[in-house]
């Protein structure tokens, strides 16, 4: 699978926020009460994109058990309006590993394991616990074969001297 290293830039949303964990699994819930209300958002960005993001606002590592919020939402401009019952968020800017996920929801299980089981292993990145953004853009058709969606995973990297960059900021932990 191919992986882009890459500075994403910072994001302000708007969406609709839970509370879950992956064996409660509400998340098909929410984008379908989102995808109702998307008309509501009057100042897109990034026409024909929708993001979901796993906050991290703990700033723990995130496990199979954890529970966490979930924000389904969209790239807004500066000045946009937030409709009741939406949130405001301002992700930012961060160093991250992308991977395109291909094929239907139902196999993104697979993607989440390459990419914690066997990529990042074995990389020269370590995590960094943050928001991870699954990025849905015209590229992706629900339920096809044929869909794609790119997972921004949040990195730094280390170097030989013991030194952190992570992933905003230079860290000299000596």
């Amino acid at each position: 699978m191919k992986v882009i290293i890459t500075e994403r830039k910072p994001l302000k949303v708007v969406g609709m926020k839970i509370h879950t964990s992956i064996k409660e699994n509400r998340i098909p819930q929410l984008w379908n009460d989102f995808i109702v209300r998307m008309d509501e958002l009057e100042k897109v960005a990034v026409p024909d994109c929708s993001l979901g993001i796993c906050l991290n606002e703990t700033g723990t590592e995130f496990h199979e058990d954890s529970e966490f919020d979930y924000l389904a939402c969209k790239v807004v401009k500066d000045d946009s309006v937030i409709p009741i019952g939406m949130e405001y968020r301002e992700i930012p800017g961060q160093l991250v590993a992308v991977f395109t996920h291909s094929g239907s929801l139902e196999t993104l299980s697979e993607t989440y394991d390459y990419i914690y089981n066997e990529w990042l292993p074995e990389s020269e990145y370590k995590l960094i616990a943050t928001d991870e953004i699954e990025w849905y853009d015209s590229r992706f058709k629900f339920g096809e074969k044929d869909s794609q969606m790119d997972i921004h995973i949040p990195i730094s990297k280390e170097d030989k001297e013991d030194n952190k960059v992570d992933g905003m900021f230079f860290v000299n932990e000596n």
